[in-house]
């Protein structure tokens, strides 16, 4: 099995409180915005064309058309091969999630990326670049695959797929400039906010009509 059901709610909360947090202090923190910009220009003058190669494919673990293709696929097979819905379920409530918070929060929050716009909330332009979706997407993403996947795979290759994508796109958004670092800060915490709500999805017991739910007894 995969990690139960989160117990409690604390972890969740202290995550929207940090979330809060970091986005009043970009609203209202130069200090904050002066160690995006330093981490930008360094990486900017910091990257020779193998690292950007590499960068470029841990940037991919964030790439929501090709995450949500596989995540369909997968939970499609599983729901042939099981004959129930139940894995689409699952499936399909994770790009509905995300995509109601990321893209309202973009658009509330209207800030910049690091080489066009502003680094500062709130601006007057089109940019919407915060939370970082790439990065929100490889957590809450790989996680679903995880918990489709979980009786296919062992404990150690379970826990990566679950993972290491979310370190691996923040990392390459991140070096790349696609994101300020605090960008990806905010997008690791709203992913795993938004994992951890669909691990309380009872996607395995939900009733559901018989003719979408054919399991053997």
């Amino acid at each position: 099995m995969l990690t139960p059901v989160p117990a409690g709610w604390w972890f969740d909360a202290l995550l929207v409180a940090a979330f809060a947090a970091l986005t009043a202090a970009l609203a209202w923190s130069p200090p904050l915005l002066r160690l995006d910009i330093a981490v930008r220009d360094w990486c900017d003058a910091h990257r020779p064309p193998p690292v950007y190669v590499v960068m470029r494919i841990l940037d991919g673990f964030g790439q929501g058309g090709p995450l949500t293709t596989v995540t369909v696929l997968v939970s499609g097979w599983l729901a042939w091969r099981h004959r129930t819905v139940r894995p689409i379920v699952l499936a399909g409530l994770a790009p509905i999630v995300s995509t109601l918070l990321i893209v309202g929060l973009k658009r509330w929050t209207s800030r910049g990326a690091p080489h066009h716009g502003s680094a500062g909330m709130y601006g007057d332009g089109w940019e919407e670049y915060y939370p970082s979706g790439h990065v929100s997407n490889a957590v809450v993403y790989h996680t679903v695959l995880a918990v489709l996947l979980a009786p296919y795979l062992a404990a150690a290759p379970r826990r990566l797929l679950q993972w290491l994508p979310g370190p691996l796109a923040f990392t390459g958004a991140t070096y790349l400039s696609y994101h300020w670092l605090t960008d990806s800060i905010g997008g690791y915490l709203l992913g795993l906010l938004i994992a951890r709500l669909l691990l309380r999805l009872p996607w395995r017991t939900l009733p559901l009509p018989r003719r979408l739910d054919r399991r053997p007894p």
